[in-house]
């Protein structure tokens, strides 16, 4: 399915219960994100379930009966449920069996952020349980991790100035953790998360230039710490729009921390287990010739396996999916070898793995080629994902076989995206196709010098 602009969305997420101007009113912001908001009669396919109760006293069996037609249109797809601040906490409760609660009011910036997470965490998800499928098909040894999250008790850390919230928040907490660790400034929470683990954070900052967004925004990047869930308490649902530019993504009203945040605290925790664990999985699965021995990237026999399954999944679900093909050049006189070296092509295997997702598969299709398949992403993201990589792999400096010189590599890239119905042989044809292109053609600069 596609927007009216001729671009295809992220997502699709059908939208139930809000009145025409609010769904007027969330169109415009959701298709600037890249998500498209479809009616119930179009969510045979969709991503995700909006159910808006903003400004509706709904029951909650009314509430659980919407959550199950839209259940069983799209049973992957996840509920949420768009509420106003002021719903008080027994209805709160009953709808929070139903979808997850998210408070939004005039700004839906608080709404699209949580609807990124989740969407993030069904990527991750779903690619684990394909590979899981893929290795289990392929008549090889394989070995992996377990996939578990293990119910030890919490330690949350709370960054922020003392205060009412900031009671409420240690008190809420404290029947569910372990160790709860309370600071008051951006240079105590940084020591805090570098010398201790915590399975979620608090953050309570006092204003919008607070130095404490500067560390959400650099835990966020931060690859040891990007998984923390990290919770803020709002007492304006507006302040979100604030926040999500910092890189937050999961609310609560100040009001409501007495009532909500341990659940909320708890689930966030569980959940962030979860995703390190599959992230773990996609990353150490190896096997009888599952890996390649000189890069460490797939073998094309597994690309080919797994390729397929992602190929049909993507024409099931109407999902976008793109493929980024890579090449790296190399001179004899850089190098000192007729090719790129097996260093080399571990080194930049390694690279590759790094810069792109836990859920992105990256195979060694030639001697120097490497293709990346991206499930759930249109070509445009596919092409900065390209463009990053790129610019990683040429700033870093290789060593030859003897280590006795310094060299640099040059990185060919093309992004495409699938279209409908192609097999992934058809897939990396096009992509194979779509580098030589792009080799034929020469920038302006060698043009004009020529």
């Amino acid at each position: 399915m596609q927007n009216e602009n001729g671009v295809t969305p992220k997502a699709r997420i059908v939208y139930i219960g809000g009145a025409e101007e609010d769904r007027l009113a969330l169109t415009l912001p959701f298709t600037d994100a890249g998500y498209a908001l479809v009616s119930e009669r179009d969510g045979a396919a969709a991503d995700l379930g909006l159910i808006d109760l903003r400004g509706k006293r709904l029951s909650a069996k009314k509430a659980q009966t919407i959550a199950n037609l839209l259940r069983r249109k799209s049973p992957e797809s996840t509920v949420i449920i768009a509420i106003d601040p002021y719903l008080d906490a027994p209805a709160r409760q009953a709808l929070r069996r139903h979808g997850e609660l998210v408070v939004i009011g005039a700004k839906p910036d608080a709404l699209i952020a949580r609807c990124r997470q989740i969407l993030r965490l069904r990527n991750i998800a779903e690619e684990a349980g394909e590979r899981l499928k893929t290795l289990a098909s392929l008549s090889r040894l394989n070995e992996f991790p377990p996939i578990a999250a293990p119910p030890s008790p919490l330690r949350v850390l709370i960054a922020g100035a003392p205060g009412a919230v900031t009671l409420a928040a240690v008190n809420a907490l404290r029947p569910i953790t372990e160790q709860c660790v309370c600071v008051f400034s951006a240079g105590q929470a940084m020591r805090a998360v570098d010398n201790a683990r915590f399975d979620c954070a608090i953050f309570l900052p006092a204003r919008e230039n607070d130095p404490l967004l500067s560390v959400v925004k650099a835990l966020r990047r931060h690859p040891r710490h990007n998984s923390l869930p990290m919770l803020f308490p709002l007492h304006d649902a507006d302040d979100a729009e604030i926040y999500t530019k910092r890189g937050a993504a999961d609310f609560i009203m100040a009001g409501h921390v007495s009532a909500d945040l341990a659940a909320k605290a708890q689930l966030a925790a569980r959940r962030a287990r979860l995703l390190k664990t599959m992230r773990r999985f996609l990353n150490v699965c190896e096997g009888d010739n599952i890996r390649d021995a000189t890069s460490g990237a797939f073998t094309p026999a597994f690309l080919s396996e797994h390729g397929a399954r992602l190929c049909a999944r993507a024409d099931q679900t109407d999902r976008p999916m793109s493929l980024i093909a890579l090449r790296i050049v190399a001179s004899a006189c850089d190098t000192g070898e007729p090719e790129t070296g097996r260093r080399a092509l571990h080194q930049a295997a390694r690279i590759i793995n790094r810069v792109t997702r836990a859920e992105d598969t990256t195979a060694r299709i030639a001697s120097d080629t490497f293709l990346v398949l991206a499930p759930a992403t249109t070509q445009a993201d596919a092409q900065q994902a390209g463009m990053r990589i790129k610019g990683v792999m040429e700033n870093t400096v290789f060593r030859s076989a003897d280590n006795q010189q310094l060299y640099g590599v040059k990185l060919e890239t093309a992004a495409i995206a699938r279209p409908s119905g192609f097999c992934i042989e058809e897939c990396v044809a096009l992509s194979l196709k779509a580098i030589q292109e792009n080799r034929a053609v020469k920038p302006l600069s060698q043009q004009f010098l020529q």
